[in-house]
C-alpha cells in the first residue's frame, strides 16, 4: 500500500544547465537528454536521498510554469495509484527496475504490462492542457531510482 508521497528539494553543488535538459525533453531530442543525463549522474548525490518504506519520494530539482524535474527514489515493493500526467512526460530509470502498466481511459481497460531496466527511458507526448495523459501504474520489486520531467506539476495529473 502506497504511503502519502514525500516531496522534498534537491539541492545539488554541479552546475549543470538543468533547463537545457527539460528544453531538449520538450522538443523530444531524447538522445540528446540520455546523453545529458549521463554526464549529469556521476555529479549528483544519490546516495543520501530521502526514502520512505513500501512508498517513494520525490526529489524537486525544478518546479516552474515551463516544467517538473525531479529524481524519484523508490522502495522495495512501491506502487503507485494509476495515474495520468500533463502533456510531456519523461522517466529514465537510473538505477533498478520499474514495471509498468498502461491503461486506456474511455473505456477505461489494462492495456499493457512492461518493465523498465537501468538505462532505459519511456517518453510521452499527449494533449495539452490534459492532466490524463500517459496513464499508468508504476511498482517495483527493488529499490530503484529514475528521473522524471514534466511539462506540469505531477500533482495536478488525475488519478482513476
Amino acid at each position: 500500500m502506497l504511503k502519502k508521497i514525500t516531496n522534498y528539494n534537491y539541492t545539488t553543488s554541479t552546475d549543470f544547465d538543468f533547463e537545457r535538459l527539460c528544453a531538449l525533453l520538450y522538443k523530444g531530442e531524447c538522445a540528446l537528454a540520455i546523453e545529458q543525463i549521463k554526464m549529469l549522474i556521476p555529479a549528483l548525490n544519490l546516495e543520501n536521498l530521502p526514502t520512505e518504506q513500501y512508498s517513494y519520494t520525490r526529489n524537486i530539482i525544478i518546479n516552474n510554469k515551463s516544467c517538473w524535474l525531479g529524481l524519484l527514489n523508490w522502495d522495495k515493493n512501491a506502487t503507485t495509484p494509476i495515474h495520468g500526467h500533463p502533456d510531456f512526460s519523461f522517466m529514465y530509470v537510473i538505477r533498478g527496475r520499474l514495471n509498468y502498466k498502461n491503461f486506456a481511459k474511455d473505456p477505461f481497460l489494462e492495456l499493457k504490462n512492461s518493465a523498465l531496466n537501468e538505462g532505459e527511458y519511456l517518453y510521452n507526448k499527449g494533449i495539452k492542457g490534459k492532466m490524463d495523459n500517459y496513464i499508468h501504474q508504476i511498482s517495483t520489486q527493488e529499490k530503484s531510482l529514475s528521473l522524471h520531467f514534466y511539462s506540469d506539476d505531477p500533482n495536478k495529473g488525475e488519478r482513476f
